[in-house]
């Protein structure tokens, strides 16, 4: 209820009537006379001590309402009310005190005042409204007036739609953008981008910060710099989602927080403690690490949601995971280099594996595809390498040495695929690139890494499966 419906109704709360009986002059002595009057004066001086105790009131309700609360509870006391307001302030509003039947004549027409009694009921609809001498309080339009706080400023109760059903905002994610459905998903309207714009000298945006305020949508593309305004978060029913950063997904709770789901298309698009920066590119996120290139590198394995996640393992040249990883079932291995050439596998152009092999490609799309060895020593060459713990996992922080970003990836120590097992995991990490080893039929360039031996690029069986960290090559993209 609005402050200002609570406003309306003060005058009848306070219609203290102060008045002075019409008597005839008859035979009653001048003492009884002076008796009653003296009755009169100290009932009229409770009156205005409950006046002066209202009248501050008042001015407190007034301030209340500039603050644009709304009233979260009414208490009825003896003598009036007590007002709870939704920043924790209160007010107390008393009645007048009625005058005892007796010598000093009858309350009612023509002898007394009449005080109201002023009381809150509960409607059909569940909530607490005024009332007057038993009535319903109404407004200057005749409706009912509120005696309770709601959730968010929406003005006239609504009719709530599919019969009956109050219904609360949905969100989901897709292609790259904000969506928003009313009528539990019949509907989708876009509220507003979901990934950062390109920005200046070709580096892409971060990825943005949402919040709620006032019940409206706002959403920011700087840190949090400047916010726009995208839409309604409040549904029929008067709730507004809440929202975490878990994992690297978002999640919303249409419960004030008792259970979390995850914003559908929202998977990896976050950064969790393993990555700092970046922002999503043709559907996943990646990292600008100052690299002289300008190649930008995901945040997760494919096949993971998290940077801490391994992911999915394959074989080189191959498209999916499998259960053993062997020379037998190996579709590269004892090829020559010209042999791969010659069949399809890689590319005249530099020698990388090409798009119909290229996992990265494949699964991810335009723009995204496997490192070349070239690439890994750029990373290597160009970042900080730090062995530390994310989650769960094992691995390398890899940081930007550019002054002034503080990007960073991280690479799990997901070990290696080979026959039926796993091996080395959380000590030691291999990574395909997509070149083959020149020399050979069965050999690739991967990056080999562990907390004892360092870093750098080596060559293994084609045969072995590892995970796929992928690069955005933004020349691959036009």
């Amino acid at each position: 209820m609005r402050i200002k419906n609570i406003l309306k109704a003060l005058p009848i709360v306070l219609g203290l009537s102060i008045f002075v009986g019409c008597e005839e002059r008859d035979d009653v002595s001048d003492r009884n006379r002076l008796y009653r009057l003296e009755k009169r004066v100290s009932v009229l001086e409770d009156l205005c001590e409950t006046i002066n105790r209202n009248s501050e009131n008042i001015k407190k309700l007034l301030h209340e309402q500039a603050k644009n609360v709304t009233i979260s509870s009414v208490y009825r006391m003896a003598d009036g009310y007590v007002i709870t307001f939704s920043d924790g302030e209160f007010v107390e509003l008393r009645n007048g005190l009625n005058g005892k039947d007796g010598k000093d004549g009858l309350n009612g027409a023509g002898e007394g005042g009449y005080i109201p009694k002023i009381s809150v009921k509960i409607a059909e609809d569940g909530l607490h409204y005024w009332t007057i001498d038993g009535e319903w309080l109404l407004d200057e339009n005749g409706k009912m007036v509120l005696a309770e706080g709601t959730k968010g400023d929406k003005g006239d109760q609504g009719e709530n739609g599919n019969g009956g059903e109050s219904i609360t905002p949905l969100l989901k994610i897709e292609n790259g953008y904000w969506m928003i459905s009313y009528d539990k998903g019949k509907t989708w309207d876009v509220l507003g981008q979901a990934t950062g714009e390109n920005g200046k000298d070709g580096q892409d945006g971060i990825t943005p910060q949402i919040k709620i305020e006032s019940g409206v949508w706002y959403v920011s593309y700087d840190n949090g710099v400047n916010w726009e305004a995208i839409g309604s978060a409040i549904g029929q029913d008067g709730k507004t989602p809440s929202f975490k950063i878990e994992d690297g997904n978002l999640m919303v709770s249409y419960d004030d927080g008792i259970t979390w789901e995850k914003v559908s298309g929202s998977d990896g698009l976050f950064p969790s403690d393993g990555t700092h920066g970046g922002s999503v590119i043709a559907g996943h996120n990646s990292v600008d690490l100052g690299l002289p290139s300008g190649k930008r590198w995901a945040s997760c394995n494919i096949g993971a949601n998290k940077p801490e996640e391994t992911g999915s393992y394959f074989a080189w040249g191959e498209l999916e995971p499998k259960i053993e990883y062997s020379e037998t079932n190996s579709i590269t291995f004892g090829k020559t280099v010209e042999q791969l050439l010659y069949n399809g596998y890689v590319s005249l152009d530099g020698g990388a594996l090409t798009s119909n092999y290229d996992v990265a490609q494949k699964q991810w799309g335009k723009g995204w595809r496997m490192p070349t060895r070239e690439e890994f020593n750029e990373l290597l060459n160009y970042c900080n390498w730090t062995w530390t713990k994310v989650g769960a996992s094992n691995g390398y922080l890899i940081e930007s040495k550019v002054e002034g970003n503080d990007n960073s990836i991280f690479l799990p120590a997901a070990g290696m695929k080979e026959d039926f097992q796993t091996k080395d995991r959380g000590s030691r990490g291999w990574y395909w690139s997509g070149m083959p080893f020149n020399t050979n039929d069965y050999l690739s360039w991967n990056l080999d890494f562990s907390e004892s031996e360092g870093n750098g690029m080596t060559t293994l069986s084609r045969r072995c499966g590892f995970p796929i960290r992928p690069i955005y090559d933004y020349t691959a993209a036009e």
